[in-house]
């Protein structure tokens, strides 16, 4: 990913941060708070909801298309939007209480807003930077941004590199809610349970890109499965590999591309699979229900969390040197058979 002597230059200056104090710069010009202001204002109002943070997401990246993690974080965000709405959605009457349903949707709501509170103010940074010389550093201490970031940006507005750039925002991200979320609040002991229940539930767990043209109304659909997400190890080899899923295939990323400006995002998988979603509860037709993320869910207030650095290790930095190989999979079929099956499970428990 990047040239042995480069990656030792950054790692020279990653190496330094740990050492940094963790102290905000009260010298801030007018100017300056101003900024910080309209930064605040506008990531607490886009990050109401998963609708609106994926769309922040998606505008972001048309505005600065070498952001590739913009579009990734578009794209996993509709994932997470489809697993909130699949939680009322009509396969999983049977399988979770209401209880259980509530409590995976707030774990799912604390991770998604976790992450754009942290990474939504690194970009607009970064976008104010190219219209006026910022000094990007200065202001992480005030969006509790880890210092692991500092010179990741500052090599990027020296020289551009979009999957260097992306393999750090996964780390940072997954590092951060594995310190500030599932440390320290008790959606750890749920993310245990989905990792062991959820499992079972076929489906679930793919993160899915629709990328192909429409066969009887059925869109083909590439991804992976996530496994041991309670480890972020793992949590960021998936993001590596779903990355260079989505950037590194031309065919799905002009396909994944064309489908978030036909299609917008509600939450329901209606909106790639109209022949067997339906978003309307009382359809006469066998398809699934389900249902648009306003419908199944209110938004829900976000509580500050733990501003501690995740950045303490050494070792982090050596998840930034490569990117694995992934060849592109079709999931259409499978993901249809993984639909019937959960159907069935579901139909089948009501009866007992």
């Amino acid at each position: 990913m990047i040239d042995p002597e480069k990656f030792g230059l950054l790692k020279t200056q990653l190496q330094k941060e740990l050492f940094q104090p963790e102290t905000e710069s009260k010298a801030f010009f007018p100017e300056e708070t101003a900024l910080v202001k309209s930064i605040r204002t506008e990531t607490v109002a886009l990050n109401r909801n998963n609708l609106t943070r994926t769309q922040a997401y998606l505008a972001y990246y048309h505005r600065n298309p070498e952001v590739h993690w913009a579009f990734l974080a578009h794209m996993v965000s509709r994932n997470g939007g489809y697993h909130m709405t699949d939680l009322k959605g009509s396969s999983m009457t049977q399988l979770l209480s209401q209880a259980e349903r509530q409590n995976f949707f707030l774990f799912l709501e604390r991770a998604n807003s976790a992450i754009f509170a942290d990474a939504f103010p690194q970009l607009l940074l970064y976008e104010h930077s190219k219209q006026k010389e910022l000094r990007l550093k200065k202001y992480f201490p005030v969006f509790h941004i880890s210092r692991f970031m500092a010179p990741i940006w500052e090599s990027f507005i020296k020289e551009p590199h979009s999957p260097l750039l992306t393999t750090a925002l996964i780390i940072n991200e997954q590092r951060m809610i594995q310190e500030r979320v599932l440390k320290r609040t008790r959606h750890g002991k749920i993310l245990q349970r989905i990792d062991f229940q959820l499992q079972e539930f076929l489906g679930f767990t793919k993160v899915i890109f629709p990328f192909g043209n429409e066969q009887d109304s059925i869109r083909s659909l590439t991804g992976l499965t996530v496994e041991r997400f309670a480890d972020p190890k793992q949590r960021i080899e998936t993001g590596k590999f779903l990355y260079e899923l989505l950037f590194l295939h031309p065919s799905v990323l002009h396909g994944v591309e064309e489908f978030t400006i036909d299609v917008p995002h509600t939450g329901s998988r209606m909106d790639y699979w109209e022949s067997i979603y339906s978003s309307d509860p009382f359809a006469k037709d066998e398809k699934v229900y389900s249902p648009i993320l306003q419908e199944a869910w209110t938004d829900q207030p976000f509580f500050p969390l733990p501003m501690n650095d995740w950045y303490t290790k050494e070792s982090f930095i050596e998840d930034l040197q490569d990117l694995p190989i992934i060849k592109k999979v079709d999931l259409t079929q499978k993901v249809l058979e993984n639909v019937k099956h959960l159907k069935a499970i579901n139909e089948l428990k009501a009866l007992f």
